[in-house]
């Protein structure tokens, strides 16, 4: 008999069981994941080279909007046409300490303390060093962005996890998924505090000609805009389940998404999906997204070979649950 078709969408809704035995990573992934992350990331090496001006120039454009906010001028004009800030204005603070400094001794900070906090993170996480390439961790290494600093505060930072989203806002689904009620209750009374100093008023009469600037200045392959490709962005994501697919929404559903905003979704990507979203190719977000669910569907159902249950597997999410638990159980011990 049939499956009714709202008992065929249910089972396909419902998240697959959690992997009791967990795979390790297999030969496959550990020769193939590395050798794209490699050849892909080369790219800012070789620019690194060639253009050492490139080398944190972003952390430079955003210190130069802070301190354009600071003297009473526009932080939304400034940079090259390339890459105009426009991020929202709690994203001018982190860079506030910064606006006295020699622009060399900002550029040096930036890339040299995100490297150190990718590896503190990649190590919390229990990936391979070879995350470290992961091409969207490496360009923001490389151009000085503050993703990987955001990524550690949720990874890293307990409740201040909260001061991610204010600064970039695709951070908060990751709170969402973790349910850290204490990190988004923070960041709101943050917002709160800081939101009489901050120049939110200029943002919003500049906003059109901001969402004008991300909307030039974006190379992702978000599904914004396009209600198909993002209904089906949708179904893979629940298909996924409600954590791990709020980790991985923001790259397919967000508008104006950048390659980079994939460093928020690590803790999330398992090996499979790390090979189609390192590959700067157009499509290639969804594309990863759909295999993704239909194998990890086949392995819920079937098991599937050890390379196929590896290729799957998120280990970072195991990791954070880990973590939460043994926090949970810490302030048990301590509340007795």
């Amino acid at each position: 008999m049939a499956m009714p078709w709202r008992s065929r969408l249910r089972w396909l809704l419902q998240p697959p069981p959690p992997t009791a035995d967990p795979p390790r990573t297999h030969l496959l992934w550990r020769l193939l994941v590395p050798i794209v992350f490699a050849a892909v990331s080369a790219e800012f090496l070789i620019e690194a080279i060639i253009e050492p001006r490139s080398i944190g120039s972003h952390a430079s454009i955003y210190t130069a909007a802070a301190r354009a906010w600071l003297s009473g001028g526009d932080p939304w004009s400034v940079g090259p046409p390339a890459a105009v800030f426009a991020g929202p204005p709690p994203m001018l603070l982190p860079f506030v300490p910064f606006v006295g400094l020699p622009l060399d001794v900002t550029r040096l900070v930036w890339v040299a303390g995100s490297a150190i906090l990718a590896v503190m993170v990649i190590r919390r996480l229990h990936l391979p060093g070879w995350w470290i390439a992961f091409p969207p961790i490496a360009q923001v290494i490389h151009l000085g962005h503050p993703e990987v600093l955001l990524l550690a505060l949720i990874v890293l930072g307990g409740p201040f996890g909260g001061l991610a989203p204010l600064v970039k806002p695709y951070f908060g689904p990751a709170l969402l998924a973790e349910r850290r009620w204490t990190a988004i209750a923070l960041g709101i009374g943050v917002f709160v505090v800081t939101f009489p100093f901050l120049p939110w008023a200029a943002f919003v009469q500049r906003l059109p000609e901001i969402t004008a600037t991300l909307a030039r200045q974006s190379i992702g392959d978000s599904t914004f805009g396009q209600p198909i490709w993002m209904l089906v962005a949708v179904v893979m994501l629940a298909s996924l389940g409600v954590r791990r697919g709020l980790w991985l929404a923001m790259p397919v559903l967000w508008p104006s998404a950048q390659p980079f905003y994939k460093v928020a979704c690590v803790p999330a990507i398992c090996p499979l999906l790390a090979v189609f979203w390192a590959i700067p190719i157009p499509g290639f977000s969804l594309a990863g997204l759909i295999v993704l669910a239909i194998v990890d569907r086949y392995v819920a159902i079937r098991g599937g070979p050890e390379w196929l249950r590896a290729g799957v597997y998120a280990r970072g999410l195991t990791h954070l649950s880990e973590d939460a638990r043994t926090s949970l159980s810490q302030a048990g011990r301590v509340a007795q």
